[in-house]
């Protein structure tokens, strides 16, 4: 045996020994370790597929409330979305309180529909964006049930230009401050919505709908409009007064005519009587010309 193979062996026994040495010393560590990395692995895939499997539970059963809603059959839609907000995964529970509290608008009973809405806008526990949309479907219903203070309280927060309801918001407070009185309110907020580039078309188009509203019901347009018609009415007073004179001629012309049939009927008498004395006035004049010549007479005649 050289040097070189003897040198090998031993350099290879004694790594054994090493190798031997740390399994033996935290072997039983590195087992633990290895079998627990695969049950935690094992619990995550677990844990995520039933997390999974009740979001999809609970998503069936929102989609099939919603058809009940849809369908007409709104008391038990309420019903069964209070039990997903009660029992669902995920955010189907929130969404479920949101739609309650549309079906009950629905329904025509604003109070529970708005009680509905500020209990998942005032819920700490639900996600920001939700509350905050909760609380402009309150609002928007209390710009029909409601006072314009009912409306800010609930909105006024979200009116600022870092706020993505900013929008609804602003159109909310506005509708309920032109249903208050308060025009001017309502005008800045209306004209505020029509100049901002980002506000979505709808709200634009209804902003410049209450724009024009609001124009139209403005005092002093109101004051200036009852003019126009009373200089107007200049002529009519003189067709008024024209009238009787109009009716008086046509009913004195009426009566002439009835007078002038007799005439019209005896007339070829007169033709024949004048005949002997000159034939040409006999063939000038047919027997139809005396009862014109009585008749044209007689429309001057009322005209005076």
């Amino acid at each position: 045996m050289s040097d070189d193979s003897f040198f090998r062996e031993v350099s290879d026994e004694l790594r054994q020994d090493k190798v031997k040495a740390v399994w033996t010393k935290f072997g039983t560590w590195i087992f633990a370790a290895v079998v627990l990395a695969v049950a935690i692995t094992a619990g995550v895939v677990g844990w995520d597929r039933y997390r999974t499997a009740q979001a999809n539970a609970s998503g069936d059963s929102y989609l099939a409330a919603l058809d009940l809603a849809r369908d007409g059959k709104r008391d038990e839609a309420v019903v069964a979305l209070e039990a997903i907000a009660a029992d669902g995964y995920g955010a189907y529970p929130d969404l479920a309180r949101m739609s309650i509290g549309g079906v009950l608008h629905e329904q025509d009973k604003p109070d529970e529909a708005v009680a509905a809405f500020d209990g998942v806008a005032n819920d700490s526990g639900v996600p920001q964006p939700i509350r905050d949309m909760a609380a402009v479907r309150a609002a928007y219903i209390l710009v029909d049930s409601g006072t314009l203070d009912d409306v800010r309280s609930r909105v006024e927060r979200l009116t600022g230009d870092s706020e993505a309801l900013r929008f609804p918001a602003r159109e909310a407070i506005a509708l309920a401050a032109w249903k208050a009185g308060d025009r001017e309110t309502a005008r800045l907020l209306f004209q505020q919505l029509l100049d901002d580039a980002g506000a979505p078309n709808g709200i634009a188009g209804r902003a410049r709908m209450m724009l024009e509203v609001i124009a139209a019901s403005d005092p002093m347009a109101a004051a200036a409009a009852p003019g126009e018609p009373a200089d107007t009415a200049a002529p009519s007073g003189e067709a008024a007064d024209a009238a009787p004179a109009t009716q008086s001629a046509t009913d004195s012309g009426v009566t002439d005519s009835r007078t002038s049939q007799p005439a019209s009927a005896d007339a070829p008498e007169p033709a024949s009587a004048a005949a002997p004395v000159d034939e040409t006035n006999s063939q000038a004049a047919p027997p139809s010309m005396p009862s014109q010549a009585v008749s044209e007479p007689a429309p001057a005649a009322g005209a005076n």
